[in-house]
């Protein structure tokens, strides 16, 4: 479809482009050692480029910029890794070999480096929590009228829910009924346990221990929440504001409250590689010239978790990609590791 020299100016425009954020004409070009033609030739290559819809001339300058269409076909074609993103591997090593921080921790101190050294936004999206399989339930008294009731699952996840022990509760009654909920939900999934929990036979079963089960119930549909809310990760938000395309307050303020919503969950891929979506599959209207790179991470072969990144179309995909890479290896090991432990 195009020649080897165009593909050559497209991935030096789209280079030049990501560095700078400013639209490269063909003066710019002629300096790269790699595009020794003439300005005419050059110039040339890029109207047909333009005509076939890789690029686009910006206002009244000279200059082009690469198209959605263009980053498409980089990404499909021409993108490499570049290997100079091997020199902050160590930084990440370093975050991983802490297994003492605790996995969540490890995840937000990746999370943070990523965003350091890209100065994105980054999402990490953890196994679908609600799969897991309850381990066991159990109650430890904390004085004479707190206690905290404990949820365990097969894929290392602690929750811990406080109850406040009321005048008209007693502490054994309490107990009697962690032990029955943890009968009756032990190996189903958290899924299942919820709709177990919302059933006429469960409140049957509870009611026989006491009048008030539905705080019980309460206590344990809270604690569920929790633990869907403990597998998304996010960090450098407002690093998105910094850059140019994002300048506009209003799309602040919803990109703001997409996060806070986890809107980003649905537009992040599911496949099996590298996802990238752009402005125009994502019609949203805060992300139109964003850009959402994501790559799952696989935990074993029923659960995987995704992390992504979200910045400018014109982000740096050489740079990028093989990060997104590294740690979501890494990522895969850590939930692993943390599995034989438990």
């Amino acid at each position: 479809m195009i020649s080897s020299r165009q593909k050559l100016i497209l991935k030096a425009i789209i280079d030049m482009y990501s560095e700078k954020g400013e639209p490269v004409g063909s003066k710019a070009l002629m300096a790269l050692p790699y595009l020794n033609y003439s300005s005419a030739t050059l110039r040339y290559d890029m109207a047909v480029l333009e005509e076939l819809g890789f690029l686009e001339k910006m206002h009244t300058s000279s200059g082009r910029v690469p198209s959605e269409r263009c980053y498409r076909y980089y990404i499909e074609h021409l993108v490499t890794r570049d290997n100079d993103v091997t020199e902050v591997f160590p930084l990440i090593d370093e975050v991983f070999s802490k297994k003492a921080l605790g996995r969540e921790h490890t995840i937000k101190e990746a999370l943070k480096i990523l965003t350091d050294l890209t100065n994105y936004t980054a999402v990490a999206v953890g196994p679908d929590i609600l799969q897991s399989h309850i381990k066991r339930i159990e109650m430890v008294p904390l004085g004479l009228k707190d206690a905290v009731m404990l949820i365990v699952t097969d894929t290392g996840h602690v929750q811990h829910q406080q109850i406040h022990i009321s005048d008209d509760m007693r502490m054994d009654d309490i107990k009697e009924v962690i032990h029955t909920l943890d009968d009756l939900l032990k190996n189903r999934t958290l899924e299942d346990a919820l709709k177990v929990l919302k059933e006429e036979y469960a409140i049957s079963e509870l009611n026989q221990f006491m009048s008030y089960q539905s705080q019980i119930i309460d206590s344990f549909i809270e604690a569920f929440s929790k633990f869907a809310s403990d597998s998304f990760y996010l960090s450098g938000m407002t690093n998105a504001f910094e850059q140019p395309e994002f300048n506009d307050v209003s799309h602040m303020k919803r990109f703001i409250d997409m996060m806070d919503r986890r809107e980003i969950v649905k537009l992040i891929g599911t496949d099996e590689g590298i996802s990238v979506r752009f402005g125009s599959d994502m019609e949203i209207k805060p992300l139109n010239q964003m850009t959402i790179i994501s790559i799952p991470y696989q935990i074993d072969s029923e659960q995987k978790g995704t992390i992504a990144l979200v910045g400018p179309s014109r982000m740096s995909y050489q740079k990028v990609i093989p990060l997104l890479e590294y740690i979501a290896a890494n990522l895969a090991k850590l939930y692993k590791d943390n599995n034989k432990e438990t």
